[in-house]
């Protein structure tokens, strides 16, 4: 794989995920700051790391992948015409979708966009996944398969991969995964973890691929996604400077505890894809969106934009 050294020093501050149901993980209360050396072999100085709301401008020539956990899919009665109206706006050409409730009332969200496709998959029940994407963009949309059928442990909502094509050449391995939640889980997002590594490298060590959606467990000291953070030659979270600034911008706006806010969602990606690496974001949409949080979800998207190979 490639390698192209740039490191960080990142101030980490340990903060805890929220389950489904908006519980905390525990917290150490005598937990004190520490600072780690994260090195990340990627990218240059074009790289842009900044929030974005509704109506972004971006660009027919990356391809835009967003990932989002839509809480229980719809929430509301108005739900399927607010999330419709925010992918319009947003304009992004891949969604990796976590927490479809209703699976029904997802491809009636699907019906309503005009120019797009979708599709959903029963992973769970009541929690599943699926994908939206723009059809002027992706060239090619492949068959979803869902892995690690059985593996209810580490993966209590299978994920489920994919291959795209946008229109600037580049095509991409999409592996969209929900992770367990809550404190005490940490073993079983552990083993998910290692799990997913092992597959893409017996099976696609030269090839380019992101694992995004929500992974339920921030970046702290003893995360569950060490063997990633420690494989810097190989893997690269995008999203890791979201997770090492003020906090303002995590992927979970949560209030009134102490677990809030909280980063929880990510875009991993694997070094082949250092030089396509444009911009990883947060769309704040409950900076722009009335009622946001109790309508559509209580957690942010996150976008990464990615450049033609050269």
């Amino acid at each position: 794989m490639k390698k192209q050294q740039l490191t960080l020093l990142f101030l980490f501050i340990a903060l805890a995920c929220s389950n489904n149901n908006n519980e905390p993980i525990p917290i150490q209360e005598d937990k004190e700051e520490e600072v780690i050396d994260y090195t990340i072999t990627c990218t240059d100085d074009s790289f842009k790391v900044e929030p974005i709301q509704c109506t972004p401008s971006l660009s027919t020539s990356n391809l835009d992948v967003v990932t989002w956990n839509i809480e229980n899919f719809p929430m509301a009665s108005n739900t399927i015409e607010v999330v419709a109206e925010i992918i319009r706006n947003l304009n992004a050409d891949i969604y990796a979708i976590q927490e479809i409730d209703d699976i029904d009332a997802f491809n009636m969200l699907i019906t309503s966009l005009e120019g797009y496709e979708g599709i959903a998959y029963d992973v769970r029940g009541g929690i599943e996944l699926g994908y939206i994407y723009k059809t002027s963009e992706i060239a090619s949309f492949g068959t979803p398969i869902e892995l690690f059928d059985g593996q209810t442990s580490p993966f209590p909502r299978e994920p489920v991969e994919v291959d795209v094509t946008h229109i600037n050449g580049l095509t991409v391995k999409l592996i969209n995964i929900h992770l367990k939640c809550c404190g005490g889980s940490e073993d079983r997002r552990t083993d998910a973890s290692k799990k997913l590594e092992a597959y893409i490298d017996d099976n696609f060590s030269k090839e380019e691929v992101i694992i995004l959606g929500d992974w339920n467990e921030d970046f702290e000291t003893g995360s569950s996604f060490t063997n990633f953070l420690a494989d810097t030659d190989n893997y690269i979270f995008a999203d890791y400077p979201i997770y090492a600034g003020s906090g303002d911008d995590y992927s979970y706006p949560c209030t009134g505890a102490s677990y809030c806010p909280s980063h929880i969602d990510h875009i991993l990606i694997t070094n082949e894809l250092c030089d396509n690496l444009a911009s990883t974001n947060t769309v704040r949409l409950d900076d722009c969106i009335t009622n946001y949080l109790t309508q559509v979800s209580d957690h942010r998207p996150i976008m990464i934009s990615l450049k033609a190979d050269n």
